[in-house]
């Protein structure tokens, strides 16, 4: 299954030129600043730090173009000095670095709604790679190259969507459910007073693609299993892959953050309800095999 997963993905998470291998790509979430005549694109990151450790520290900068209303991300190796730098976003609103007017959390919200929750949308900022023969991850900007990986998977996702044929989504088009269990409940999703309505807007295209990628590999290996040996065993073997793609969607999904000391995503699930994410790495893609993805 890992073998024929990676023959499907490869090309949707292409190596560097230097042999390097991507292991996480970092997006953020964006809004438009409304600041008179402004309209600047404004990413959504909370904390400017990629890396918190005792000896190393990685920093993201913050760089104003107003000529172009756009604003420029840098990545700063060992930059301890920068540590206390404060990030756009703050209690769910934005500052924008251009003209300094901080549009207000409702608005954010709006701007979000419009948009699904805006992950489709989203600005990659940077790529965490690893280096043969190399110890530790190493942070670099994106390059058009990465962004034709993620539209190409995007593409991809919607040719196979229009080609089921039994009426079953590809994705998730579930809604989520919004009404309290009970009265003194909160609601079970956050995520949805930013516009995430359905299932499937949890998921970049890319996850969305190698999750149905997996999911199918997985039914055809239960079938083959059920017609070469026995009924019993290939329910066995379903609910120990689903049980890891299970741990994939709680490691691979649009509101997994970057955590700074360990330097790998952090799962989902840290209560019963999906929170709303504005953090440095509010959309968190990463590609693994079922061990991979498991050992995190």
């Amino acid at each position: 299954m890992k073998e024929e997963a990676e023959k499907e993905l490869a090309e949707f998470y292409p190596k560097d030129s230097d042999g390097a291998t991507p292991i996480a790509y970092l997006w953020a979430r964006t809004i438009r600043c409304e600041g008179p005549g402004c309209g600047a694109e404004v990413p959504l990151i909370r904390s400017l730090q990629l890396v918190k450790k005792k000896n190393r520290s990685v920093m993201l900068r913050v760089v104003p173009n107003p000529k172009e209303k756009r604003i420029e991300i840098e990545i700063l190796q060992n930059a301890g000095h920068c540590q206390n730098t404060p990030g756009i976003i703050r209690n769910g609103s934005a500052t924008c670095p251009v003209c300094g007017y901080t549009t207000p959390n409702v608005r954010v919200r709006s701007q979000l709604s419009e948009r699904c929750g805006g992950t489709a949308d989203a600005r990659l900022f940077a790529v965490v790679t690893i280096r043969p023969g190399e110890q530790g991850r190493h942070y670099r900007p994106p390059t058009d190259y990465d962004i034709k990986a993620a539209n190409a998977a995007a593409d991809e996702l919607l040719r196979r969507q229009s080609g089921t044929s039994n009426g079953i989504s590809l994705v998730p088009d579930e809604p989520i459910p919004t009404e309290r269990p009970s009265p003194n409940a909160r609601g079970l999703s956050a995520v949805t007073r930013i516009g995430v309505r359905r299932f499937g807007d949890l998921f970049t295209a890319r996850q969305a693609l190698v999750l149905s990628t997996y999911s199918r590999l997985i039914c055809e290996l239960v079938k083959k299993l059920e017609y070469e040996t026995d009924k019993e065993l290939s329910i066995a073997t379903a609910t120990i892959l689903a049980l890891s793609l299970d741990k994939i969607v709680d490691m691979n999904n649009a509101f997994c953050v970057w955590q700074q000391h360990a330097e790998i995503p952090a799962h989902l699930f840290a209560r019963q309800a999906v929170p709303i994410i504005w953090d440095r790495s509010s959309v968190a893609e990463r590609y693994h095999s079922f061990t991979q993805e498991v050992s995190v």
